[in-house]
């Protein structure tokens, strides 16, 4: 059993980092340096609803509250490396980290500045956590003047903005000095923690080492390190982070602050490779995946290198002599598990949630490590230290293998990147796999790709309706925060044979990432034939699933230059109608007409609604023109008639049993769940006269658990009009057991997953102005519906499934997913959608917040 020794005297005789080696000179005295500090390309907040932000390949302000100590001489060189004052954090002597002998939260700062020490190494604060912790990005390089970062910029940019240019450059040499950059993520998943402390024993060799090997790869490479990309759940021992999100879920979307700041160090340096590294998977898993592969990668240019860079970090692991973390060859022989070549399916890159998956939009070769001992759970000490020793030594090795990989090969990579830009730029086709080591080592269908053309461009219309405008607003805005060129039209113009007007958006396909554009805009394909089984969702969509409308151009025709021109930000400009009014009408039909409702009745102003869902907003100008403005929504006439139509609409108090993505989701629309259980009412920690309704998605709130006072009063709240919104089997289950809607419903297949085309009842005041396209995971629908009963939104009739993975989707055809009525005084909604699935399909969310609002009794 090891013995515990304090922080200071670890960090003194280097052995937090792993054991000093003859080559490995001990850091001076620490010392406090200032540095200026600049804005790293990328580094914004804008993917919080509504926000605005410059791109200019990226750029914007410092992390929030940190000022520089003195004006940045470089502000122009976003690359450039900085260094901040890295502050201690309080002691918490409950960090998880500490009884798996691992480095807690707080002993991080001080390690940090031991690494400052180093005049190869810089750490910047990069954003913070939930909870305000901050997030921390070590780059590892030799020193360079201003000017050869000036210089290191320009070829950096030339990447993207020209990669014609740099492939000439490359050929003439131009290349030879400049350093590629590589970046390796830790600790996405709280409760997989030991990248963290691998990644530091790597940076104290490339800090302090005079080996010949590490000096020449810091002469060659700019080195990024996330030291933890998750502080709350590390802390905490929780794979989520404090909003309850699985974060390796959420690149595509970004809804939460640590993928944000990790995505703009992606967006800023366009890494040639990027670890992430996870836990755990016994035999060690080494990516690159099984089949289905994306359809919008270069995956002949991809897995050429990630299957070499693999192999390379599994002769690293194999390396440590550490057995458990390998498993047995039939000839004795031992290897680690890389899915591509020792699994046939069921571990995919498909969708590009995964932090490596997002990566490979930016030419990057991605790659997810498993480590393989679970230190969780109820283990001796002895053998719980032992688990993070070997799982440390492991991450430790897969990292310098790939950096070792990298700087071999490093002009090759480069090449191969500047490829993937080409093809981007020149509008080719994707290929097919033609590696022959790819081919000879795939196991069943895991070399098959679907090639495919992109379209010329997409045109992104905002002038139509407001929903339009503000929807293209966030989409476009989303875009340039991910390192998107987008443009727009100052004079009408046709394409295809169409007119468009001033103001709509156009994306030109011939750009360098346009995969990440196509991934973003495109609805996808059914993949339910191409392997049996799938690791997470099948389909994801902002074209479709955001609330704007985008039309493909599939003609090859050329932009007018003098029509359009670059777009730095995108933001919906609100409207109010002229004249002196009392009253304005008011359309929800996007999360930011949601939040301003909710914004307005948070300020005590009246509100009615109308049977068409639409609101009459009781105020003058004065009040309503600043909240079209933060908001970007319109403000309109309206008619006495259509104002006595409308009932009144009060602050909705929301009681919620749902996952952690749909609070989220809520609060993003203005809301302010508050978590309920049946035990909660029985022991009287909450009261129903303190709620107007509920959102029911999970079956902590069981109304047949509740004693005899407590069902009685819920009875009553039901006969007093109070709203229940239910979602999924467990939202259906509520209903039955309260006794609400006569319907009976059908499950697909609990791994289903997609989006789907639905017809919507235009008098429904939920979805009377919903989108025609739906999200839907483990799949209900409605095979019955009872008297009284409406159904707000049904399945097409044929080819209802538009993109994802659902076995036997014919039986759902045609069928309700959404139905609403007047039960026991009540109103309900049944969803068997997915409307509000991890944040992302942010053109759905007026369907909720229009059933929480729904006053039919």
């Amino acid at each position: 059993m090891r013995v515990r020794r304090p922080l200071a005297v670890l960090l003194a005789a280097g052995l937090l980092f792993g054991p000093t080696t003859a080559a490995t000179a001990a850091p001076p005295d620490p010392e406090t340096r200032d540095a200026a500090v600049e804005s790293p390309r990328g580094q914004s907040d804008t993917n919080l609803p509504f926000g605005v932000g410059s791109n200019q390949r990226g750029r914007s302000a410092d992390a929030p509250g940190r000022q520089p100590a003195e004006p940045a001489p470089s502000a122009k060189l976003p690359g450039k490396p900085r260094n901040d004052v890295i502050k201690d954090v309080s002691v918490e002597l409950t960090d998880a980290s500490i009884p798996l002998n691992l480095i807690p939260y707080h002993g991080i700062p001080a390690a940090l500045r031991a690494l400052q020490q180093s005049n190869r190494i810089s750490v910047e604060v990069i954003g913070q956590s939930v909870l305000g912790r901050d997030l921390h990005l070590v780059l590892a390089t030799s020193p360079m003047t201003d000017a050869q970062w000036k210089n290191w910029q320009e070829l950096s940019d030339l990447r993207i903005s020209d990669p014609h240019a740099a492939q000439a450059k490359l050929a003439a040499g131009g290349y030879d000095n400049w350093r590629t950059p590589l970046f390796i993520n830790n600790n996405i998943h709280g409760n997989e923690w030991e990248g963290t402390d691998a990644s530091l024993q790597v940076l104290q060799e490339l800090a302090f080492s005079n080996d010949t090997e590490i000096v020449k790869m810091l002469d060659r490479h700019v080195i990024a390190f996330v030291v933890t990309n998750n502080p709350d759940g590390r802390v905490a021992a929780t794979r989520a982070n404090a909003n309850g999100f699985d974060m390796n879920r959420d690149y595509i979307t970004a809804s939460q602050p640590e993928v944000r700041a990790v995505r703009a160090q992606l967006v800023r340096y366009s890494p040639l490779t990027m670890l992430d590294i996870h836990g755990y998977v016994s035999c060690t898993l080494i990516e690159p995946t099984t089949g289905p592969h994306g359809d919008n990668y270069e995956y002949d240019l991809y897995i050429k290198y990630a299957l070499r860079n693999a192999l390379a970090m599994e002769q690293a692991i194999l390396a440590t002599g550490e057995t458990r973390a390998t498993c047995a060859n039939p000839d004795g022989t031992r290897r680690n598990d890389i899915p591509f070549r020792d699994r046939s399916q069921g571990w995919d890159d498909w969708p590009p949630i995964f932090t490596p998956m997002y990566s490979m939009y930016h030419g990057t070769i991605g790659h997810t490590i498993e480590v393989p001992l679970n230190p969780r759970g109820n283990l001796a000490e002895a053998e719980r230290h032992e688990r993070t020793r070997i799982n440390t030594a492991v991450a430790k090795a897969s990292i310098k293998g790939n950096l070792g990989y990298a700087t071999q090969n490093q002009k090759e990579l480069l090449a191969n990147q500047l490829e993937w830009f080409r093809r981007g730029v020149d509008g080719e086709a994707t290929r097919p796999i033609d590696d022959p080591l790819a081919l000879s080592l795939a196991r069943g269908d895991n070399a098959k790709t679907h090639p495919q053309g992109f379209p010329r461009a997409y045109v992104i219309p905002a002038g139509a309706d407001q929903r339009s405008a503000t929807a293209a607003a966030r989409l476009v805005q989303f875009m340039l925060d991910n390192d998107l060129t987008v443009q727009r039209a100052w004079r009408p113009f046709q394409l295809n044979g169409k007119s468009y007007e001033v103001g709509a958006y156009v994306v030109d396909m011939r750009q360098a990432k346009r995969g990440l554009a196509s991934a973003l805009l495109e609805v996808g394909r059914d993949v339910t034939n191409d392997f049996n089984a799938m690791y997470d969702i099948s389909a994801w969509s902002h074209g479709h699933l955001w609330g704007a409308t985008v039309e493909r151009v599939t003609e090859d025709v050329t932009l007018d230059p003098k029509v359009l021109r670059p777009v730095t930000e995108a933001r919906a400009t609100g409207e109010v109608a002229p004249g002196n009014r009392s009253e304005y009408g008011l359309v929800v039909d996007s999360v930011a007409g949601i939040r301003a409702v909710n914004h307005l009745l948070n300020d005590g102003v009246k509100l009615g609604r109308m049977p068409n869902g639409n609101f009459v907003v009781t105020a003058n100008a004065s009040v309503v023109r600043p909240i079209a403005d933060a908001y970007g929504v319109e403000f309109t006439k309206i008619t006495p008639p259509e104002v006595r139509t409308a009932k009144p609409v009060a602050k909705t108090r929301l009681g919620v049993s749902a996952n952690g993505g749909e609070i989220f989701a809520l609060q993003q629309m203005g809301f302010t769940p508050i978590s309920v259980t049946h035990t909660a009412f029985n022991n009287g920690a909450l009261s129903f006269g303190d709620f107007d309704a509920f959102f029911v998605s999970t079956t902590s709130f069981n109304p047949l658990s509740l004693n005899a006072t407590q069902a009685a009063a819920f009875n009553q709240w039901l006969a007093n009009g109070g709203t229940v919104v239910g979602r999924g089997s467990s939202g259906k289950q509520f209903n039955d057991r309260a006794g609400l809607l006569d319907v009976t419903i059908a499950a697909g297949r609990s791994d289903a997953n997609g989006i789907v085309k639905v017809v919507n009842d235009p008098a429904s005041p939920i979805t009377g102005n919903a989108l025609p396209t739906a999200f839907v995971d483990a799949p209900q629908y409605f095979t019955r519906v009872g008297a009284g009963v409406r159904v707000d939104q049904r399945l097409a009739d044929e080819g209802f499934f538009l993109a994802g993975h659902w076995g036997g989707q014919a039986a759902a055809a045609g069928h309700a997913v959404v139905v609403s009525g007047v039960a026991k005084g009540a109103n309900v909604t049944l969803f068997g959608t997915e409307p509000l699935f991890r944040a992302h399909p942010e053109g759905l969310y007026p369907q909720v917040a229009s059933a929480l609002w729904w006053n039919g009794s």
